[in-house]
């Protein structure tokens, strides 16, 4: 309530970690303000820009470069197809399980691999032998790679696979609507001249983020932070600081439970990013919660291309959208209507929450900070 200084605390129980791929609710395959944003246009055989791009990621494909050109272009595939399902599937293999069986690519279910090599190898054949049955196209494939109610897809969340794959391909300067041959892309982009090495750009900043241990269910039960009335700190007056778009007034969301519900004593980090989303850093496999009461819609267009998977739409002015997550509650899915602090699902580690209020994009830092401030 209004003139509570004070966060109130609920509790819910610890479970145990799905060791599943990476489910999203919409192909978003990441958040744009963090390893996502490392992506930049590259000649389809340019090794070095590839290994560029995934060493500033922080990927364990860095040094691949060479694996990924030499494999894709062997079996007729652009290269950049292949890193673009990567980043879908796995966010380059920065997602845990898929370390430990070098499948960046969600091969199998579960196959192992003794490299990341062999299995870039393997994607590629695989690709190649799909456009032997015809299957040459991002939908096509997707139909296939990622099926819509396969045994490890109760939700039907592989929908948004080709949109996601797509997204991916299209910042590498590949174009997702032409089939993925490497003879059907442009080899040489126009973002992209001969010769050059597709670095980030000087002014885009890349920071590490601290590496959270992951949660087991020994670490407690998750804790359910929810606004006690505390009034945000916006740091002006415009909407990308937090202010009502009809008002100029500070927005707050009423009953807003914090999207992450970490162990007590598990740190929990974001940076502000305007009215873009927000980044929540958090150990892998903490619980994420619905931030206010609604329904369940997935995200598309600009939403879905800066990370959010799904939104949370009240039945008033405000919706918040979450994405992407380790994995999801049983029941959770399109259409289903969730209660403020309801698990969802288990974080990967990087949770994009972003919040818009009568269509327009509200920064939802300052809601953050008065519910929960960063550690």
């Amino acid at each position: 309530m209004p003139g509570v200084s004070t966060p109130r605390f609920a509790r819910i129980a610890s479970g145990a970690l799905v060791a599943g791929g990476v489910a999203l609710l919409l192909a978003s395959g990441g958040s744009a303000e963090g390893w996502a944003n490392t992506l930049r246009c590259t000649p389809q055989a340019d090794a070095q820009a590839i290994d560029v791009q995934l060493s500033v990621a922080g990927s364990p494909l860095a040094g691949q470069g060479a694996a990924f050109v030499r494999e894709g272009i062997a079996n007729d595939i652009d290269p950049r197809v292949l890193v673009a399902i990567a980043a879908q599937e796995t966010m380059l293999m920065t997602y845990g399980p898929a370390q430990e069986i070098n499948n960046p690519f969600g091969l199998g279910p579960d196959i192992a691999f003794a490299t990341p090599g062999d299995a870039i190898a393997r994607a590629a054949s695989t690709l190649n032998r799909y456009a032997a049955d015809g299957l040459v196209t991002l939908p096509q494939i997707g139909a296939r790679w990622a099926p819509v109610g396969a045994s490890n897809d109760p939700q039907g969340l592989n929908g948004g696979w080709a949109a996601g794959v797509g997204a991916f391909l299209a910042r590498l300067g590949g174009d997702p609507y032409r089939p993925v041959q490497a003879s059907a892309q442009d080899p040489t982009p126009v973002c992209a001249p001969a010769g050059t090495t597709a670095a980030p750009s000087p002014d885009y900043t890349w920071v590490t983020p601290h590496v959270i241990p992951a949660v087991t269910p020994t670490d407690g039960p998750g804790v359910v932070v929810v606004w006690g009335g505390q009034a945000p700190v916006p740091s002006g007056s415009t909407i990308a600081d937090g202010a009502d778009p009809r008002t100029g007034r500070t927005a707050v969301l009423e009953g807003f439970a914090f999207p992450v519900a970490a162990p007590k004593g598990s740190p929990v980090s974001y940076q502000p990013s305007g009215q873009g989303p927000v980044v929540i850093t958090s150990a892998p496999g903490a619980r994420v919660v619905a931030p206010i009461s609604g329904t369940l819609r997935v995200a598309a267009g600009r939403a879905a291309a800066a990370g959010v998977g799904f939104w949370v739409v009240a039945p008033g002015r405000d919706r918040v959208g979450l994405g992407p997550l380790m994995s999801y509650e049983p029941g959770i899915a399109a259409g289903v209507p969730v209660a403020a602090g309801q698990p969802l699902g288990r974080a990967t580690g990087s949770t994009t929450i972003a919040w818009q209020r009568d269509g327009v994009a509200v920064g939802i830092q300052p809601m953050l900070a008065a519910t929960r401030p960063s550690d």
